[in-house]
């Protein structure tokens, strides 16, 4: 089941449309407004609520705990890799593997050998817009709690990566404008 799953820009709190290809609304996801962390409550269509993602803030590697209707409380972890970074995703019946090109948004979602959903960016389309290739349909609520929750890690990561950037830039500005400040010279009687 291919799923297409459009941010809606210019509001207070994240938001998903999630539609099918013909563009049916199929899910629903929104942010909590004021909340530690980042939260999001997944409805079907029909206005269920379908599942729940939370943040683990307190954690030094990125940790959300996704609980799906019907299911266990899973979690989505990610591990230090520098060179290839992947997330895991501890569920009733074995665990998932998130491995891909991060950078461009585009991984595949894998239990063992097994392929439960791919995920790529739109790129060219007002405010971020993904496809969501799911496997499997037992397995498309728990994709798209991966995939909202990977999306909040990578903007915490550019937010956090732009941030030192312009802190760098700044720290170099001031040090360049003391360089080349003129020297103060004071006179002794």
């Amino acid at each position: 089941m291919k799923l297409v799953l459009k941010e809606k820009v210019f509001t207070l709190k994240e938001r998903f449309n999630v539609t099918d290809e013909q563009e049916q609304p199929l899910y629903s996801v929104e942010g909590k407004f004021f909340s530690w962390g980042h939260q999001f409550d997944v409805e079907d269509a029909g206005g269920a609520h379908v599942a729940h993602i939370k943040q683990k803030v307190l954690a030094l590697l990125p940790r959300y705990f996704i609980t799906c209707d019907g299911m266990e409380e899973m979690e989505l972890k990610g591990h230090l890799n520098i060179i290839h970074p992947h997330y895991t995703l501890e569920t009733p019946d074995g665990g998932w593997e998130v491995r891909g090109d991060f950078l461009h948004h585009e991984y595949t979602i894998k239990k063992g050998e097994e392929e439960i959903a791919t995920v790529t960016k739109k790129w060219f389309s007002f405010g971020d817009s993904y496809t969501l290739d799911v496997a499997e349909d037992k397995n498309v609520v728990p994709a798209l709690c991966v995939m909202v929750a990977l999306d909040c890690i990578f903007e915490d990561g550019a937010a956090a990566a732009a941030g030192g950037a312009a802190a760098a830039g700044a720290y170099t500005h001031h040090q360049n404008n003391a360089q080349n400040a003129p020297e103060a010279h004071t006179t002794e009687e």
